[in-house]
């Protein structure tokens, strides 16, 4: 028997990339149906979810500060823990006074369930769920929708853990891909992002690679909603996805990892690709998209890696016109082969790499946005009055110009001067010509 809407609090503590966002929107969505609402202000919640990241050990320390912080904050509180570090370091969770239940990613979506049944609601059911076993997904708590269509990774790179916190690849099925698109079109939401965790190794039914062919069937379907990549590999990004660009609802954006500019670095990290035929592609895609905003992420000291390797990696970001850098020091992770790698790299000459990159992202940022003055960009208004354009810039609009608007409304804004802000990317001002 449901609560009534809204007797139950649940607060998402949701850490990592995009696919994890789409996840607890989901386990949202779930819950909301059995009258959960989110806690928020002085709530206290009844249950606290915690969705974890394990891309590096900052990721496990920060999971573990948040974990323990629930539990002291809301004593009386089901604590969850989900996510890639509870998929991986289940045991280590576990022992952590407090916590509720540790659930992985192969089970995540059973987690409303499980919940539902502590809460004594009902038994959780023994029905088989899978990696896209979530119901229609809105965003929740933010304006553009994520949209799961693959999981899992079969590369082997020497740093990554994310292989073990994921499992093998596997896709969404087709149909279910295109139905989602139409939901969530057909519920006004502006911005769609595709995620997984190696969007370009999707699959049809028949096991053939078939990411291109997806993309260009979502496009077909969108007359609304525009499409974003959150990421894609570097050897994904070939003349398909190039021409594929130019579709007027898919957005001037890509995110492509370049991880290192040195061949040998990439070689060790066991990357598929050199920095030339990783430049052949960032410019082929530049070619067909003029305004493209491009952004990377880059891990610095790792073993081996010498002062010419990493200007190796700032002289490609440079001459690319990479916009935004996500830069990241190596730390080394259990049971990968780089933990054999004996370290090269002080920690403070990675921290100071790290911020030699961060300077180099501000100024390939500012230069970019300067370059769109004047234009006039299609751009969504966030819930903190921010407008995202089209080529991922921010917009600073006029409070008088908001009072009038809702978020997820579509607008059209001329991009004015750039707005500098102290150690990050900076935003633009703008005004709007038209709303939607």
């Amino acid at each position: 028997m449901p609560y009534p809407q809204g007797e139950k609090k649940v607060l998402f503590h949701t850490l990592g990339c995009r696919l994890n966002f789409f996840e607890s929107d989901g386990l949202f969505s779930s819950l909301s149906k059995h009258g959960y609402s989110t806690a928020t202000g002085e709530d206290i919640p009844d249950v606290v979810v915690v969705n974890t990241c394990t891309v590096t050990n900052k990721a496990d320390s920060r999971n573990r500060n948040i974990i323990r912080n629930a539990i002291k904050r809301y004593p009386g509180a089901q604590v969850w823990v989900t996510g890639c570090y509870a998929q991986t370091d289940k045991d280590s969770i576990e022992s952590i006074p407090g916590i509720a239940g540790v659930i992985g990613n192969e089970d995540k979506s059973r987690l409303p369930q499980l919940i539902l049944e502590k809460e004594g609601i009902f038994s959780a059911s023994p029905e088989i769920s899978d990696r896209f076993s979530y119901s229609d997904v809105l965003p929740h708590g933010h304006t553009r929708a994520y949209l799961k269509i693959q999981d899992g990774c079969d590369r082997q790179c020497s740093y990554c853990k994310i292989p073990q916190a994921r499992g093998k690849g596997v896709s969404r099925n087709w149909k279910d891909v295109l139905d989602q698109v139409s939901f969530l079109q057909d519920n006004g939401v502006g911005e769609i992002m595709l995620t997984g965790v190696n969007l370009g190794w999707y699959r049809d039914s028949d096991g053939r690679k078939a990411f291109p062919k997806m993309l260009e069937a979502i496009l077909n379907k969108l007359e609304y909603s525009r499409l974003r990549l959150s990421s894609i590999e570097p050897p994904d990004v070939g003349v398909e996805l190039a021409e594929l660009l130019t579709h007027p609802r898919f957005t001037p954006f890509l995110h492509v990892p370049l991880q290192s500019g040195s061949r040998s670095i990439l070689k060790r990290m066991k990357r598929s690709y050199t920095p030339e035929t990783f430049r052949k592609r960032i410019e082929l895609a530049k070619s067909k998209v003029p305004n493209l905003f491009l952004g990377t992420d880059v891990i610095v000291g790792f073993p081996g890696e010498t002062e010419g390797d990493f200007q190796d990696s700032c002289t490609i970001l440079d001459e690319l016109g990479f916009a935004k850098i996500h830069a990241f020091p190596f730390s080394v992770r259990k049971n990968t082969s780089a933990e054999e790698y004996p370290e090269t790299v002080s920690k403070e000459e990675k921290k100071e790499r790290v911020h030699t990159l961060m300077q180099l992202s501000q100024r390939l940022h500012r230069s970019y946005a300067e370059s769109q003055f004047a234009q006039k960009r299609e751009a969504v208004l966030e819930k903190d009055g921010i407008a995202v354009t089209d080529n991922y810039l921010k917009v600073v609009l006029p409070e008088s110009d908001l009072r009038s608007l809702s978020p997820g409304q579509f607008l059209t804004v001329e991009i004015g001067e750039y707005i500098p802000e102290n150690g990050k990317e900076g935003k633009v001002s703008g005004r709007i010509l038209a709303a939607v």
